[in-house]
């Protein structure tokens, strides 16, 4: 059934507590709010205001508008209510954990979940709601991925040229080698001059300053902004290969994106997708210190936004009976990665692989998830028609709540499909 434009969506009752909500503890509240309450850029990472600060991306740093254009919204309809919160987690061999753990182990800020395109169950946490924008983070690499396979098959780009064909200042260097398939596959091998090399599982610090996303201090001398960064790629070892994350890869495939199509990121995926799905809401994208838009991580949304780009993937581009992006291009995503490429690196699902900006399980789902910092993430099953949406303020960056999170949303498909 479909819910009536004029009527608010049935949602679970709020937790107690409810994971330390910002304005519980007083942070940016009053007006002014007390100096040892406030959020800046100097201190948006404390462990106290992270939650503030990722719903709150537009009052800390620049952003651009993603336009969802001038057409109705699509509402999503509402099934039956899936009881998500007396669900059992099967974990670590025949252990439970109860659903309730998960939400405060992962530190969830919102959790929708659509099956066979009805949104059965939807619950914010705190100060989130349905209409809050929250950071994506590295979930933006799924948008990415996505138009760059789009401008692939529509010929405009060469999968297998290399990435200084379409950006000439970069050639005869690591990244203008790279052949743009290794960069959507994250196969490509460089680090920066600018900082120290990338390590796995650890928060790409110098990256993030250079940026402007984090406050450099008084004596930043590095580069400013997104294209002088990548011009100081260094090479490593030869292309090809083994899986190395590194935003630099993606943040160059945005590039790319930018000079075929002679438009930036944020009317790119205003045009093709968000004026398409019928979004509730605008979106935002982070600018950096150049004005640009930072393509590994910079998206904010809703998480019932989110959920329809979900949505019209699980769907083969399809979304309320409208073609959206060729099933082509979305069959490409689909083929996943290879696995032997992928096992072993510190980022690794046991089993899993990486393709096109996209994560991959394997599992009895065959699903695939695009991933961001802090636990953000978008999880479609297809074989159980089921999208998942997941906004959290999880601060570990070695992600070890990662096993739980997966088993959380396996055991949410499980009971779908009985």
């Amino acid at each position: 059934m479909t819910r009536p434009a004029d009527k608010a969506p049935q949602q679970a009752a709020p937790l107690a507590p409810n994971l330390d909500a910002p304005s519980d503890l007083g942070i940016m509240v009053g007006f002014p709010p007390p100096p040892e309450k406030r959020v800046t850029r100097a201190n948006m990472m404390a462990p106290g205001h992270l939650r503030w600060s990722f719903m709150n991306q537009s009052r800390l740093f620049p952003t651009t508008r993603v336009s969802r254009g001038e057409e109705a919204i699509t509402p999503f309809g509402y099934g039956q209510r899936l009881d998500v919160d007396s669900l059992p987690i099967a974990f670590e061999g025949n252990d439970t954990l109860p659903m309730q753990d998960f939400y405060r182990r992962s530190a969830v800020d919102a959790l929708l979940v659509v099956h066979r395109g009805e949104v059965v169950f939807e619950r914010y946490f705190g100060d989130m709601t349905a209409s809050t924008l929250h950071a994506l983070f590295s979930c933006t690499k799924g948008f990415v991925g996505l138009l760059v396979e789009w401008l692939i098959q529509e010929g405009e780009i060469d999968r297998g040229a290399a990435a200084g064909t379409y950006v000439p200042e970069l050639q005869g260097t690591a990244l203008g080698e790279a052949t743009v398939q290794q960069l959507q596959d994250m196969q490509a091998h460089f680090d920066f001059s600018a900082f120290p090399p990338r390590v796995p599982g650890q928060v790409q610090v110098g990256y993030l300053a250079a940026l402007g996303f984090i406050d450099g201090g008084p004596d930043y001398a590095g580069p400013k902004g997104v294209y002088e960064t990548l011009a100081t790629n260094t090479a490593t070892v030869p292309h090809g290969g083994a899986f190395r994350y590194d935003n630099g890869s993606t943040d160059m495939l945005g590039w790319i994106l930018r000079r075929v199509t002679g438009k930036s990121l944020d009317q790119l995926i205003g045009d093709r997708l968000w004026s398409k799905l019928g979004a509730e809401h605008d979106a935002s994208f982070f600018v950096d210190l150049g004005g640009t838009e930072w393509a590994a991580g910079g998206l904010s949304a809703t998480a019932r936004d989110l959920a329809r780009f979900g949505e019209m993937l699980r769907c083969n581009g399809m979304f309320n009976g409208t073609r959206i992006v060729p099933d082509s291009v979305i069959a490409e995503i689909g083929k996943a990665g290879d696995r032997d490429v992928f096992e072993g690196d510190p980022m690794s699902y046991p089993g899993g692989s990486y393709h096109n900006q996209w994560w991959f399980f394997h599992d009895e789902f065959d699903s695939f998830a695009a991933r961001g910092q802090f636990g953000q993430r978008l999880w479609i099953a297809p074989t159980a028609e089921t999208v998942i949406v997941q906004f959290s303020t999880d601060p570990d960056p070695t992600g070890s709540e990662e096993p739980l999170r997966l088993a959380a949303w396996q055991t949410i498909a499980r009971a779908l499909a009985s």
